[in-house]
């Protein structure tokens, strides 16, 4: 008997809320939609901050059409011929809306102002330098030691005149100790402001002056069964590189022919851009 009173009622409350929509749906309300919007006639040299992505607009008409608005979302059409430099507001009363052809609501005007706020300014552009950040200040002495070329050198820069003007150099992404051992790097740029945009978003930075030194390792093991069981090898290469090299990372090889001297030639086996300049000794014997 409960299980058929709460079916019954689930039921009544069902059909109360169909009812209540058709008659939501049927009657004619008034509402506030909020209408994309859409700036026509905008003279080429004006750039716009802070403009309403939307304005709320008074209709009246059946739910069911006033939901049918909402779900198409027309623009609104704004003339904006008239924008000048630093001007802060547009004006609601010369608009459009191409209403679609299933929807019949009338529209009562803007709900909340007949005026947008906005910020106005003069589109500009200029070529401004490339400036390199650098991750510490070893990198940035180390880097100042080599050649190195930036391609481009300058870019272009877009956007209001009132933030264009203030911008000087355009910085890269901070340069790393790691990218000074290779001879070419892609360098991201720092974009300043969310409205400026830029001709290139990175640049390519070329180091064709690394800068060699040499470093000694000593106490390089042989493999055993052989004497000496190690050596001393001197190695040259980038310095940054060599400065990072540990002596796990060189490994002696014997080759297996032995010479007239009963000898055996020791080849090693380097990181890739570091060269073998001598190793202490270059042969060795069997152990006996």
């Amino acid at each position: 008997m409960l299980k058929d009173n709460l079916g019954i009622r689930l039921f009544a409350l069902i059909l109360a809320i169909l009812i209540w929509l058709q008659s939501v749906l049927v009657s004619e309300h008034r509402s506030v939609v909020s209408l994309p919007v859409n700036l026509r006639n905008m003279p080429q040299n004006i750039t716009l901050e802070n403009l309403p992505q939307t304005v709320p607009f008074a209709v009246k008409g059946k739910g069911m059409d006033i939901i049918r608005l909402m779900l198409a979302k027309p623009r609104v059409s704004i003339d904006a011929s008239g924008v000048t430099p630093y001007t802060d507001i547009i004006s609601l009363q010369n608009y459009a809306i191409d209403m679609p052809d299933n929807v019949d609501v009338t529209l009562l005007g803007p709900a909340e102002s007949d005026q947008l706020s906005i910020q106005a300014d003069v589109f500009h552009q200029k070529v401004v330098g490339i400036e390199l950040a650098y991750a510490d200040i070893y990198t940035q002495n180390r880097l100042k030691e080599l050649r190195y070329t930036l391609n481009p050198d300058k870019v272009t820069i877009f956007g209001p005149k009132g933030k264009i003007q203030n911008i000087k150099r355009i910085k890269t992404k901070p340069v790393t100790q790691d990218m000074l051992s290779d001879a070419r790097h892609s360098l991201d740029l720092e974009i300043p402001d969310g409205d400026v945009n830029m001709s290139d978003k990175s640049i390519l930075l070329s180091i064709s002056g690394t800068q060699e030194s040499s470093r000694v390792f000593t106490n390089i093991p042989v493999p055993a069964g052989y004497s000496p069981s190690r050596i001393a090898v001197r190695l040259s290469g980038p310095g940054a590189v060599l400065e990072k090299l540990s002596s796990n990372q060189i490994k002696a090889i014997i080759n297996p022919e032995a010479d007239e001297e009963g000898l055996f030639k020791i080849e090693l086996s380097v990181p890739e851009g570091v060269q073998v300049l001598a190793a202490t000794p270059d042969k060795v014997r069997k152990s006996r």
